[in-house]
């Protein structure tokens, strides 16, 4: 097995990534992101693929949680809606813009999963949480943006001093 640069700018970044905790971005998020990265090529292409589609997943999820919510959290509500939304994201991904399907899938989640464990700055609302739901996103683009930036800086880091071919 042989070590590389790579390998410990990742480490190393990875530790560092942890920092973020203290102004509560969370840190899955993050990673999320930078899996993104890698998973896309490892290529500063990876953000004008990801981050489209990241948004497109965001706020589609961000209706379906304000539709349940709407609905007095009534099952139906959710199941209809997730559906509506799951296939608008089918039909995108048939678009050259939205076409990565790994950031449109895996923000949609993220919003259910970072809304409801409620990792995010809240602040106190009314009616039907709007504001929340709009600071979750945020918050978890700007976590997912910082991850999908940590590969690019752990990529670069780690390709300091290699011949370029």
């Amino acid at each position: 097995m042989k070590l590389t640069k790579l390998d410990f700018s990742v480490a190393i970044l990875a530790g560092l990534t942890c920092l973020t905790m203290y102004f509560n971005l969370p840190v899955w998020a993050l990673f999320i992101g930078w899996a993104w990265y890698f998973a896309l090529g490892a290529k500063p292409g990876a953000f004008k693929e990801a981050i489209p589609a990241m948004l497109l997943g965001y706020v589609l999820a961000a209706v379906a949680v304000v539709v349940y919510a709407a609905s007095g959290h009534q099952m139906i509500a959710l199941v209809l809606t997730v559906a509506v939304t799951v296939f608008l994201i089918m039909l995108s991904l048939k678009t050259s813009v939205f076409s990565c399907s790994l950031a449109s899938f895996n923000a949609y989640s993220c919003m259910f999963a970072g809304y409801y464990a409620g990792n995010f700055p809240k602040v106190e609302s009314i009616s039907l949480d709007l504001n929340n739901v709009l600071i979750c996103v945020l918050w978890l683009v700007l976590a997912n943006v910082v991850g999908l930036l940590c590969g690019y800086i752990s990529v670069t880091v780690g390709n300091l001093g290699n011949k370029s071919k």
